[in-house]
């Protein structure tokens, strides 16, 4: 998946490797490893971690995913995104986007 990550909340987040906090923490609080996202619904991202299923509402963390990199580079790339910025059905946050271009 090569995906400019500025439209990356526009895409389909099922594969990528996240991480997560909750957006009531400290600042200078770690991110948890929740694993891979295998299914993303209107308010929540189902996640898988060594075979337990977790559930996570978008509204309430932060989500770092780690993105894929187009050479085997050693450097892993991560973009941090507020769970607010993906509140919705993933088909409609593309529509979205397209409202937005043709807007301009």
């Amino acid at each position: 998946m090569k995906a400019n990550p500025k439209y990356l909340i526009y895409h389909d987040l099922i594969g990528l490797y996240a991480y997560a906090k909750l957006i009531s923490k400290k600042k200078n609080e770690e991110y948890n490893d929740i694993g891979m996202i295998i299914d993303d619904t209107k308010n929540m991202l189902i996640t898988e971690k060594n075979k337990i299923t977790k559930k996570y509402i978008k509204k309430d963390h932060v989500f770092r995913f780690k993105l894929p990199s187009e050479k085997n580079d050693s450097e892993e790339h991560m973009l941090e995104v507020n769970g607010t910025k993906i509140v919705g059905r993933p088909e409609n946050r593309l529509r979205t986007l397209r409202k937005k271009r043709w807007l301009r």
